[in-house]
Order: structure tokens, then sequence, then C-alpha cells
């Protein structure tokens, strides 16, 4: 704060300050690096060439008018220069894997740990549409998959900080902003305490105002709602905060790169499954399915025995969770499994009344826990009214970094795919997403609004 009490761009954003947004290898998700070890540990994928790429998906939104070029340029070159430290090291070799029965397993084997000690963040790529930047990151798999957390982060930091400047605003202004935010905060946490039984992890490290921000808003969490907030899925911040095992299981590429390396229908289906069965044999203990990759009505339909009665719970990510549980909560009746006997976590765009919502249907039936993103580390949308003159308006937007494209091992590129159960959020090229829909089908995906 200033003289006068009042917040200052230097209060929440590291470039008002000259220093950059990331300092340090594990402000990241925790999903990171227990899908790192995965692939390291099959060398049959740990070096694929991978190519990813941002999209941003909000339309109003026109960052090439207000981040300067190379403010971009100087965040993620310093990104290039940064290593793992020894500290770090020492943190995520000592992190044991709560969920298995086996008491002080480790999470990552030493072979993960080695690895990282030579890690550097292969080459990016920044260009442009005219209107919005683009942004490509490639190199192998498991040098590369880091940048998606760490690029959305400066992304979106430098998007709010610098249509501040570009808008002049006050500090008073600057501090209604700020006092907006962390008021729906507040207003947010009463909902979540009057809630019997529910238990959430922050999950927005990739699209928080800023690494200061996300800060103060899990040590508000853990003070205001320390019977709800778990934890957080940002790894750096667990450390620093000495919170508990960061929250994470694994994301989308985990399916969407080995399918993209094959071209026969049944070999894609079997992939798809037979990924979801090494990750469970490789990780006991978080067996949480992602099951919207190709859809989640097909996944559940066709889904083999052994996963069906060995899954430890399913991720809800892009269907409307109340519909989505009770499709989930039939596949295993019909497997003779108890919904309450594995976890199920909502996690796409929620708000506080969309929790509330869930909870007051599935909250006795089912173990549920929420990772909730935005509406946490990032709620400013509409914080400002006026887009002064810019053309694009201030808070959060719709924005991902993902794979695009692999190298199969004649040279060829292939398009990558995500259905996804909301089309809106499909990805891939238009002949590769029309052969995935010819195998999966389009069965219980609907379209909705594209949140974050």
């Amino acid at each position: 704060m200033n003289k006068i009490g009042l917040y200052t761009d230097r209060d929440f954003f590291a470039a008002a300050r000259g220093v950059p947004e990331i300092h340090s290898l594990l402000d990241t998700d925790m999903y990171k690096f227990t899908m790192l070890d995965f692939i390291i540990a099959h060398p049959e994928y740990r070096d694929v060439n991978v190519r990813r790429e941002m999209n941003i998906r909000s339309k109003d939104i026109r960052t090439l008018d207000i981040i300067p070029r190379e403010a971009l340029e100087e965040q993620f070159t310093h990104c290039r220069t940064l290593k793992f430290t020894d500290v770090d090291l020492s943190f995520l070799r000592g992190m044991d894997n709560n969920h298995n029965t086996a008491n002080g397993k480790r999470l990552l084997k030493e072979e993960t740990i080695d690895y990282l000690k030579n890690l550097q963040l292969p080459a990016f790529t920044i260009g442009d549409d005219g209107k919005n930047y683009t942004l490509q990151f490639e190199g192998t798999w498991a040098d590369s998959t880091l940048w998606e957390i760490i690029g959305l982060k400066i992304i979106n930091s430098l998007y709010l900080y610098y249509w501040t400047k570009k808008a002049h605003l006050s500090p008073t202004t600057f501090t209604e902003m700020i006092s907006r935010t962390l008021v729906r905060l507040f207003d947010d946490i009463k909902i979540y305490n009057s809630i019997d039984n529910l238990t959430f992890s922050e999950f927005g490290t990739r699209r928080s105002m800023s690494s200061d921000f996300q800060r103060t808003i899990i040590n508000i969490l853990m003070e205001q709602a320390p019977d709800q907030c778990l934890g957080t899925s940002n790894v750096l911040l667990s450390r620093e905060l000495g919170l508990s095992n960061p929250k994470g299981t694994n994301a989308h590429e985990l399916r969407m790169i080995p399918t993209a390396l094959l071209d026969k229908p049944q070999d894609i289906i079997d992939t798809m499954y037979d990924i979801d069965r090494q990750w469970m044999q490789h990780h006991p203990g978080l067996g949480i399915l992602l099951a919207d990759t190709y859809g989640t009505s097909f996944y559940l339909n066709n889904c083999p025995q052994d996963i069906a009665m060995n899954h430890d719970g399913m991720r809800f990510d892009s269907k409307d969770p109340l519909i989505g549980i009770a499709e989930y909560n039939r596949f295993l009746q019909q497997h003779g499994r108890n919904p309450k006997s594995v976890i199920g976590i909502p996690s796409d765009g929620l708000s506080a009344k969309a929790v509330q919502d869930i909870m007051d249907v599935y909250g006795v039936s089912n173990n549920l826990t929420f990772g909730i993103g935005t509406s946490l580390t990032n709620n400013t949308k509409h914080t400002i009214v006026s887009d002064y003159g810019l053309g694009t308006p201030f808070g959060s937007f719709s924005v991902v970094i993902k794979p695009s494209q692999v190298q199969r091992d004649d040279g060829t590129r292939v398009s990558t795919v995500k259905l996804s159960d909301n089309p809106n959020k499909a990805m891939g090229s238009l002949e590769r997403v029309q052969f995935f829909k010819e195998i999966f089908g389009v069965e219980g995906m609907q379209q909705q609004e594209t949140l974050v």
C-alpha cells in the first residue's frame, strides 16, 4: 500500500516492481510433476516431439493491444534460465503418496528427480494474428510439459497489469478493483462455510491475477475456511506456506499425445484406456479418471471392467456436473460400486453458487471434493466496468495452452485432438477432429459457455 493506505500495482504485480512473474519452476500445478513422473517412466512417450500452442477462446480479448511484445519476450526468456535448485529437488523428493496404503511411499521416483536436475525449458516462439499474440512451445513431451502453466500465468498477469497501466488507473480506482475482488471472495467464503461436509482445493494457478495475489488468496482461505480448504495445487506456494502435499492428478494431454501417434480406430480406443490402466499402476491411489477427453459417455459406456472396478474416482471437467455426476453414479451402480467409495471432483469454472447447487443434490450420496480456480484467484471480471477506450475489457478470460501437434517416428506431424463434453472446448485440425468423432461419437456432448 502507498502512504495514504491505497493499494498500488506494486502490491500485486511483479512486473510493476521490475522483477519476473516466475522465479521458480515449482510455481506450477502438482499434476505436472505426477504426469512427468509417468512420462519419464515410459520411454515410448518421453522423447516424443510435442508442439504446444496458446488458444485465447474469449472473443472480446485483444492481448496485442495491451501487452508489449518485449515484455513477453523478457518474461519467457527469463523462464528458460531457471533451474530446479537443490532445495526444490529435496522438496519434491520428500513428497509421499499419501493416497497409498503403503505408508511413506514416495510420490516421485528418483529417475524423475535426476531428470529435473538438468531440465531447461525448450524454445518458444511469439507471433500474432493481428488481434492476439500467438505462442508456441516445442520440445520433447517431458521437457515441454511445464510450459503450460508457466505460460498461462505470464499471459494472464501481464494482460491485467498492462491493462491497468494503459488505462492510467488511479490508486483509488486500483484499490476499488482489488476491494471488489476481495469482497467477492469473502462473500464466497460465507457460502462455503455454510455448506455441510464441503471440502475443496484451490486450483487457480494458471489463471491467477498474479503469484502475489494467489498467495494472498490462499492465506485468506486457510484462515477463513480452514475446515473447507484442503490446500492448493501450486507446488511453490504449498512449500512456502507449509501446507500439505499440493493437490493434483493428471490432465487431458496424458491421452491426447499417445492417441495422436495412432491411426487405427481400435488402437486409439485401446490406448485411451491403457493410459488410465498404466497410470493407476504407476500412481496407486491417484486413479482419478478424466473421462471427457473424447467424451464421458463413450468412456463410461465402453469402460473395461478392470478400470471400472479399480479406479479411485473421477474429475468432472467439461460437462455440467449435475448431469455428469448422475451419469457417473449410474456407471458405478452398474458395476456394483457405491458412489461414496470413490472421489468425485468437479473442477470446471466453478462459482460458489455452483458448488452449493452440486452439494445440495449430491453432498450426501457422493464423496465429493472440489477444485476451484479462477473464481478464487482471478475473480476480476466486471470489477472495472469501463474499458477506458482500450477496446478490450479488464478481467479474467478464457485461455489455454495445449498440445497441438506431435511428430511421429517417420517425421510427419499430426494434430492432437480433444473432443470434450463441451464442443466449444474441442481442439485439433478439422480433419482429425472429424476422424475422432467418427470413432467416439458425440453422445452426451452439449455446448456450454466457456468460462475459463
